[in-house]
């Protein structure tokens, strides 16, 4: 058997490469919105506002069912020898006869057992309004639960982009670590060259070593930090995302300034929730005062009496009523509960107050951080330029014997750190703006599009 050729070795070398891609796949890459549409379908908190709206739709079938009547079913065993008492379950029992008249069984009568089966329907005509309130108070609760699930979703949506934009910091730190390490390789080529040639010290090869070092550990750490913010991203997100990478920010998204307060004040759906809870004072005020109003019911029963079983029709008959109620709280308790729902009610419009007033700080303040990290991001980006300048005149400088090694590696320092912070003044820019569209109630609006 002939010797594999080099040619032959790169083959399958190739191949084993393309095999093990094919079997282990890569790592797919997500932008935010995908990682955001993930997180509205699996995180916990959203899951859970999502039982609350659950119990909130079925608090209210439950109030629209007192609109029906109810079924009643009792079965009551009584054994007596009160005299009124024996003689009614004779009666009810259908075995009355002449004898039962005597003065003096009447008076002294035996004990006798009474099985009484009753089958009943009540029927509400009218509680005072009572049904009515129920109901207006659980379709209120079931609007309030749905507007503060969109205000979760907004919350969980401001972390995602904050994790995935820690995620993105990290993956391009990567990127300028990788930069750095490969600009020392190239620095410790440059000064070994210079020193065969007679034109540099050794000091500067050790040096531009120890720089590689430093760059290689360097992007070690960087390594690590992206797939711990990765893992941040998937506890925000509910669910593993598989083998994945962020995609780099390119820029930072530009925003209008101009009347966010207005629409702040417009679009967020906490502040609408106490503009609601408000309106539920108004009902538990009106429940309240119910119990004063006139009460009006109806209902019809059947019943089965039986001396020796249950379920027994010795005697059977029915009845029809149809009844009026009226009391009234001489105490006034029930007039000062009712009261006291309006105070509640006057306190949470002033929290409502100090609500708008808070949420106009909120957009200043996410207004005024997205100007200064834009204002960070052009000044670090002024600086890579002038960094760059810096370093290719200290090189072409080192090459001619007029600059030593470590002034190649200052600039080289100011490069990368320029870089470091152009990158977390993109990042910073991009989640204050986040921040921004949060703080007006706008931030789901790519999703929902």
């Amino acid at each position: 058997m002939r010797k594999l050729e080099y040619n032959d070795v790169l083959i399958m070398k190739i191949l084993w490469a393309f095999a093990f891609m094919v079997g282990f796949g890569w790592a797919v890459e997500l932008n935010v919105a995908d990682v955001l549409q993930k997180a509205l379908e699996n995180n916990r908190e959203i899951k859970a506002m999502q039982r609350e709206i659950s119990a909130g739709r079925l608090e209210l079938r439950s109030a629209r069912g007192a609109y029906y009547p109810r079924i009643k079913l009792e079965e009551n065993f009584t054994r007596t020898d009160i005299p009124a008492y024996a003689f009614m379950s004779r009666l009810n029992q259908e075995r009355i006869t002449v004898l039962d008249f005597d003065p003096s069984r009447l008076n002294n009568p035996s004990a006798i057992n009474n099985f009484e089966t009753k089958i009943g329907l009540e029927i509400p005509i009218w509680l005072g309004g009572k049904i009515q309130a129920g109901e207006r108070l659980a379709k209120l609760n079931l609007f309030i639960l749905q507007r503060e699930d969109f205000r979760k979703k907004e919350d969980v949506a401001l972390r995602v982009y904050e994790a995935y934009g820690d995620a993105v910091l990290a993956k391009m730190a990567v990127d300028v670590s990788k930069q750095a390490l490969e600009s020392a390789q190239e620095h410790q080529r440059l000064a070994e060259e210079t020193y065969k040639v007679g034109m540099a010290l050794l000091s500067d090869v050790f040096r531009a070593k120890v720089y590689v070092e430093k760059a290689r550990e360097r992007l070690f750490a960087s390594q690590k930090d992206y797939e711990t913010a990765k893992k941040a991203l998937e506890l925000v997100v509910g669910t593993s995302l598989g083998d994945f990478d962020v995609v780099n920010i390119k820029e930072c998204p530009a925003v209008e300034l101009k009347e966010l307060k207005e629409t702040a004040l417009q679009r967020r759906e906490d502040l609408k929730a106490m503009y609601d809870r408000a309106k539920l004072f108004d009902e538990y005020y009106n429940l309240e005062l119910s119990n004063n109003l006139p009460q009006v019911y109806a209902g019809a029963f059947y019943s089965l009496n039986s001396r020796d079983f249950p379920l027994g029709a010795d005697g059977k008959g029915y009845m029809l009523m149809l009844g009026i109620s009226w009391s009234f709280d001489t105490g006034l308790s029930t007039l000062n509960k009712a009261r006291a729902h309006l105070e509640r009610k006057k306190a949470l419009e002033e929290r409502t107050k100090g609500m708008e007033e808070l949420i106009a700080f909120e957009v200043d303040r996410a207004k005024a951080d997205y100007e200064k990290a834009l204002s960070a991001l052009n000044s670090a980006r002024e600086r890579i330029k002038a960094s760059e300048e810096v370093l290719r005149v200290m090189q072409v400088r080192y090459k001619n014997g007029l600059a030593r090694m470590v002034d190649i590696l200052d600039a080289q320092t100011e490069l990368d750190m320029a870089r470091l912070e152009e990158v977390k003044a993109l990042v910073d820019c991009w989640k204050a703006h986040a921040r921004l569209k949060h703080s007006v109630g706008t931030i789901l609006e790519e999703v929902q599009k």
